[in-house]
């Protein structure tokens, strides 16, 4: 999911940085209340996924 994340997380910044009128903190800000959702589900699943082979 580490590729699909890095995807997904440029797709979403982009647009965040040019709708942002030059106010970066307020874009990665936008970011990351878009994004933390999906990468708060995809960390939960790596960690259960990782109990299945031993690592956990």
């Amino acid at each position: 999911m580490g590729t699909s994340q890095a995807l997904i997380g440029a797709r979403t910044l982009a647009p965040r940085l040019a709708e942002s009128d030059g106010d970066h903190a307020a874009a990665f800000a936008a970011y990351e209340r878009q994004v933390r959702p999906y990468v708060t589900a995809n960390q939960r699943h790596g960690r259960e996924a990782a109990k299945l082979f031993g690592a956990g």
